[in-house]
């Protein structure tokens, strides 16, 4: 994407700046919900334990933060539907804090034994991400919420960009970060939040014309 400097001038003088603002500041509240509280959930079933841990997944789960954050400063500078993913943005996370404050989950995890370059990433992602809120899947729900958004644009990428929001969702699983559990209300989340975010807002937008 070429950056027109006179459009960047545009956005940035523009209210939607203190938007992606808010985005950015409710975003990093995760990290101080992010500590272990005195009652922790595990909600492993005997499916979960059926998954395996294959460490070549933590690829696309540390992809997910560049390429969602892309999308979003994306929608911000084309002005294209912004305002409704960020609004699902904030909604998503809030909800999800909400969960975490009142029903703490944790993820136990085994440790990483080998040596080889994906079993390192895995073994980086394990000592910057802590184990717990891990319902629902934040990872899920906002990649659920990039592929809903480009979806509701009518975007001909649209497809690409469902296959990357499902493969997060499935390295969530593949790197034991989550249960089953997590990612499937993580899905839930994201999908309904950015569907009513972008029914009201439009409706609401149609009503002032």
């Amino acid at each position: 994407m070429v950056i027109d400097l006179a459009i960047l001038k545009s956005r940035l003088k523009s209210k939607d700046t203190l938007l992606l603002a808010a985005v950015i500041i409710v975003a990093c509240l995760y990290f101080v919900v992010n500590v272990p509280q005195s009652s922790l959930n595990v909600l492993r079933t005997v499916f979960d334990k059926q998954i395996p841990r294959i460490p070549i997944f933590a690829i696309p789960y540390l992809l997910f933060l560049p390429w969602f954050w892309s999308v979003v400063v994306y929608a911000w500078y084309r002005n294209r539907s912004f305002r409704q993913l960020a609004f699902a943005t904030i909604i998503v996370n809030s909800i999800a804090f909400i969960v975490y404050l009142t029903f703490q989950t944790y993820v136990p995890r085994e440790a990483v034994i080998s040596n080889d370059f994906f079993s390192g990433i895995l073994r980086f992602i394990y000592d910057h991400d802590q184990a717990y809120n891990g319902f629902p899947s934040l990872h899920s729900a906002l990649s659920a919420t990039i592929a809903t958004y480009f979806i509701f644009v009518n975007s001909r990428w649209s497809w690409a960009f469902v296959l990357m929001a499902a493969l997060i969702v499935v390295s969530t699983l593949f790197v034991k970060q989550h249960f089953i559990a997590d990612a499937v209300s993580g899905v839930t989340l994201g999908v309904l939040v950015t569907w009513l975010s972008f029914k009201v807002y439009n409706r609401h937008t149609r009503s002032l014309c």
